[in-house]
């Protein structure tokens, strides 16, 4: 029997179900490809593209959409196109077009997008003079409005995992195509003071990692499923774990839940 004259068999009630199927794992692969994106695009190191100026990081936008299509040559991004309307004779409106900019009593918005394997990361953004506050709309140059589509396009992609562990924040205004990003850096002491307060579940309690860890190291068999499973959970939870290994953090000889 041919797959046609088998689905001709079939009950609606057969074929709803097989559908209803169809789209949950369609739901359940786009779940996984969404994943995938930002896993990989939040463990690319930008810091060897971002530069200085006034103090701050940058990274530009030209960078930032570079190193996506290198990922992901399939990558579009688009501006948004707002309607453009004028006033009839007859005190109607009428839409004559589009501008890829909203020009309100309030300011000027614009809005870029991008698209990665299927899904739109988008971001919206006034123009901004330096103290965080919308330009006059009735001032507000193209020249103005080309650098926001920019910055608006860096933070989508930012919102797709590239560089946001260090973007600055979303009312950071920039005089240029660049986009502000945090100077500070957790110097090694703090991240080995951080580390060695980390407490996970373990037991009947909450309990310091670099003691589970030392049980571990130590031959405790339930410690060791616990970490192996621990680590699995999260890539955080396998940093934490190499981190305190390879600064020798381990707590040894200590008793859990003493």
């Amino acid at each position: 029997m041919t797959e046609a004259e088998k689905f001709a068999e079939m009950t609606k009630d057969e074929l709803i179900k097989i559908l209803d199927q169809l789209q949950d794992e369609k739901k359940e692969q786009a779940k996984k490809d969404n994943a995938s994106v930002y896993e990989r695009l939040s463990k690319v190191d930008v810091s060897k593209f971002v530069d200085k100026k006034n103090g701050l990081n940058y990274l530009s936008w030209a960078k930032a959409w570079g190193l996506v299509k290198s990922i992901f040559p399939d990558a579009s991004y688009k501006l948004r196109e707002y309607p453009y309307y004028t006033q009839t004779a007859d005190g109607n409106y009428q839409q004559i077009g589009t501008h890829d900019y909203l020009r309100t009593e309030y300011g000027v918005e614009v809005e870029a997008s991008v698209t990665i394997k299927g899904e739109t990361y988008s971001s919206k953004l006034y123009v901004m003079d330096f103290h965080n506050r919308a330009l006059d709309p009735k001032k507000v140059t193209y020249f103005e409005i080309n650098k926001t589509q920019m910055r608006a396009l860096t933070k989508a992609l930012a919102f797709a995992g590239l560089g946001l562990n260090i973007y600055a924040g979303e009312d950071l205004p920039s005089n240029d195509e660049k986009t502000p990003q945090r100077k500070e850096k957790t110097t090694k002491q703090e991240l080995i003071q951080i580390a060695k307060k980390r407490k996970t579940q373990y037991g009947g309690g909450k309990e310091l990692v670099t003691d589970i860890v030392g049980l571990e190291s130590d031959g405790d068999k339930q410690a060791k499923a616990f970490i192996e499973n621990w680590k699995q959970k999260d890539e955080k939870n396998k940093a934490l774990y190499d981190f305190i290994k390879k600064n020798d953090l381990v707590t040894h000889g200590m008793k859990i839940g003493a």
